[in-house]
Formats: C-alpha cells, structure tokens, sequence
C-alpha cells in the first residue's frame, strides 16, 4: 500500500523552468566559427574532373556522344620525368627513347620545359576541331603530392613576353594504372 504525502508538509512544488541561456551562447560562438572555416575550406580547394566510378549502372543519359575525335592530351609522371601523350602519338625524348621530358641533374622535375611543350602543342592545334582545354594527368603510385599539383599549375598556365597565357585549365585525374 502507498503512503500519501502529508497534509502539514510546507513545501510548495514550483513548476521548472529551463535556462536556454547557455545553449545560445554556444550556438551564436560556433556559428561563425563554421561559416568561416567553410569558407576556408572552399578557398583551399582545388577544382579536378574525375571520372566516374566504375561498375554502376549506365543509363543513356549518362553515357557522352562524342561529336569528334578528342586529342586526349596526356602527361604521365614517373620517376624517370614527364611522358607527354596524345591519342595518336607520344612524343619521344632527346635521346630517342625514354621520357619526354626526363628529370634534372638535381633529381627535380623541369616545370618550365613541360610548360613551354604544352604551349608548342596548343599552338600548333588553336582553331583546329581538336582544340581543347583538357588535359589528363596520370602518375605512378610513389610520385609525391606536391609533384602532383606542381604538374597541375604547369599545365594550365604560362607567362611568354609577361603575357599570361592558358594552357590546359581543366585537369582530369587518370584511374589508370602504370
């Protein structure tokens, strides 16, 4: 059986309120704190193609019609140096055989010379139904990051006479495999 609160208890029970206060402040600090970090975030970015995952389904809409044949301009780094490749052709080095454009005494990769071939390759197809903006960029599994985005920046730009000029702007990331 259960006992009944007593008749001569004085307490009063006061409904509760709840203080809202600190959840306020909280939220009016992490507010700004995430909009800016977004904004940080996206300004550190950098903008790739990357080809679609394999192994979905492929609808019809999905699927691009290729109106003509395509350059597919393709610079592969290794740890030899730079190969520059087209769908029809791969451009051979100095010596004959080997890369394009081999590595530096020092061990370094010739920025400058990649950009000035790319810039003789856009010349030479400007007005032509090849003409494109693209280049593909594929590289060897122990090549390092910052070579990766160094290669990147040479590809789509160049300075002649101090007259900036653009290469290739849109930068796709092979999947395949060297």
């Amino acid at each position: 059986m259960a006992y009944s609160p007593s008749k001569r208890s004085s307490r009063v029970i006061e409904p509760l309120e709840i203080n809202i206060f600190p959840m306020l402040n909280l939220t009016a600090c992490l507010v700004p704190l995430l909009l800016t970090t977004a904004i940080a975030v996206k300004i550190g970015m950098i903008e790739l193609n990357l080809p679609q995952a394999a192994g979905g389904p492929i609808t019809e809409g999905v699927i691009p019609k290729e109106v003509q044949p395509s350059l597919d301009l393709t610079v592969t780094i290794t740890s030899e140096g730079f190969y520059i490749s087209s769908s029809r052709a791969v451009l051979s080095g100095a010596k004959g055989s080997g890369p394009t454009i081999p590595r530096l005494a020092d061990g370094g990769y010739d920025y400058p010379l990649l950009s000035k071939m790319l810039y003789d390759i856009k010349k030479k197809i400007v007005g032509t139904p090849n003409d494109t903006k693209r280049v593909i960029l594929q590289a060897e599994a122990d090549i390092e990051y910052q070579i990766f985005v160094s290669t990147m920046d040479a590809s789509r730009s160049i300075t002649v006479d101090d007259n900036l000029y653009e290469l290739f702007p849109q930068v796709a990331v092979s999947v395949g495999v060297i």
